[in-house]
């Protein structure tokens, strides 16, 4: 067992053999895997949030990564439950993810799903042996969560800057929400924020099919930006699509580009994203990464590795409302909602992006080691979310396992 402690984890690797009677934290614990060729560039960055989160009864893990294969990772994964109850891990560089096939939005998807790492006593089957997982054991529930962090050695440098001025100055965008939500589904009833009413008394929507416009969307978020940001459009990997009818009746929709958000500076830290394969970490430049390390804002995100929806994203707000992290409020959300048969088909691709132990709700330095009990799902007719096929219509087929394989070959088993 592998683990760093404060004043040494600038010397890199220190060795220490674990014993089973090792009392169990007192806070929340985290191991930060780091991929090993990043490792000596990442190391103050490391050490200077290791010691942040010490000071808050936070036991912190570090260990560097050789490429191996999703099945090595899950066993190591594991190790750390075993040896130190560890609540989450957060994945920083290049990492081989499980992939999943199934019917579901099409008549065939495959995907990288992070469920695979997150849930230590389900079984996952490769009927056909094409490497391409194609069944589990029934009731999933997460023991972990595990979130990725994907960038240069620079912008990664500047993402762990930015994670320690949140906690030790304060919000780095003005404490507002945004929800934005495209022409399909303008009739979801936002009456409550979508349970964001409860973290932020400032929030701005936009629902209207004349109003939901990518001008509109950039005005906010290049003006006085929102802390927060819920969206619900249509989307790829490298892109977010806005549908929008002129006054002439005729389709005058636009496309937001990853490239586009970083060069114009978003102003937001935190987004749900309801956008087809926006978070499909394995692209070369996906929405999810630009939102979190490419921009002087980004802190966490939550979205999907394929077509689909967050379905009931209240209980996700209302679980970080009560003090949950990030990490703690996607646990709680899947384990209530995501887990259920008829939310599977999307849910099994919902990922998060950034560090899992942010918290929100004006306390930075909070814990978050609120009692994690989810949140009511808000079944209430007045607040159902139409939420419906996604139909993406997309621009350009997503990454395939075989380009995966191919790219990766040392992440997939012989």
């Amino acid at each position: 067992m592998i683990r760093f402690s404060i004043g040494l984890i600038l010397a890199g690797a220190l060795t220490i053999g674990c014993s089973d009677s090792e009392p169990p934290p007192t806070g929340q614990s985290l191991v930060i895997i780091v991929e090993s060729a990043l490792y000596d560039s990442l190391a103050t960055s490391l050490d200077q949030y290791a010691q942040t989160m010490r000071l808050e009864e936070f036991e912190i893990y570090v260990e560097p990564w050789e490429p191996a294969t999703v099945q090595a990772l899950r066993r190591r994964l594991f190790d750390y439950i075993d040896a130190y109850h560890i609540d989450g891990a957060l994945l920083v560089g290049d990492f081989p993810a499980a992939w999943y096939e199934m019917a579901g939005f099409r008549p065939y998807e495959a995907f990288p799903t992070d469920i695979y790492l997150q849930d230590r006593d389900a079984e996952w089957v490769d009927q056909d042996g094409n490497d391409i997982y194609d069944f589990h054991t029934d009731d999933l529930h997460l023991d972990i969560y595990t979130a990725r962090l994907q960038g240069t050695p620079a912008e990664l440098q500047d993402y762990f800057g930015r994670v320690h001025h949140y906690r030790h100055v304060g919000p780095l965008v003005n404490e507002s929400a945004f929800i934005f939500i495209d022409d399909k589904w303008s009739g979801t009833n936002t009456e409550d924020g979508l349970g964001l009413n409860e973290l932020y008394d400032d929030i701005e929507v936009i629902k209207d099919k004349a109003e939901s416009t990518l001008d509109n969307y950039l005005a906010r978020l290049t003006g006085d930006g929102a802390e927060f940001v819920y969206q619900k459009n249509h989307g790829g990997e490298d892109y977010l699509s806005f549908a929008h009818v002129d006054e002439d009746g005729k389709p005058a929709g636009a496309t937001l580009t990853s490239s586009q958000i970083v060069e114009r500076n978003l102003k937001v830290s935190f987004v749900n994203m309801t956008n087809c394969f926006a978070a499909q970490f394995l692209a070369e430049a996906s929405v999810a990464e630009a939102y979190t390390v490419g921009t002087d804002y980004g802190l966490a995100i939550i979205g999907l590795t394929k077509e689909g929806v967050i379905d009931k994203p209240r209980v996700f707000h209302q679980n970080l409302s009560r003090g949950m992290s990030w990490g703690q409020a996607y646990r709680a959300w899947f384990n209530e909602v995501g887990k259920q048969k008829q939310y599977e088909v999307s849910s099994l691709g919902v990922v998060i992006m950034g560090d899992p132990l942010l918290t929100l709700g004006g306390h930075p330095l909070a814990p978050g080691t609120a009692q994690e009990r989810v949140a009511a799902a808000g079944e209430d007719s007045a607040y159902v979310v139409q939420d419906g096929q996604p139909d993406c219509g997309l621009e350009t087929e997503p990454v395939g396992f075989e380009e995966y394989r191919n790219a990766h070959p040392e992440f997939v088993e012989d």
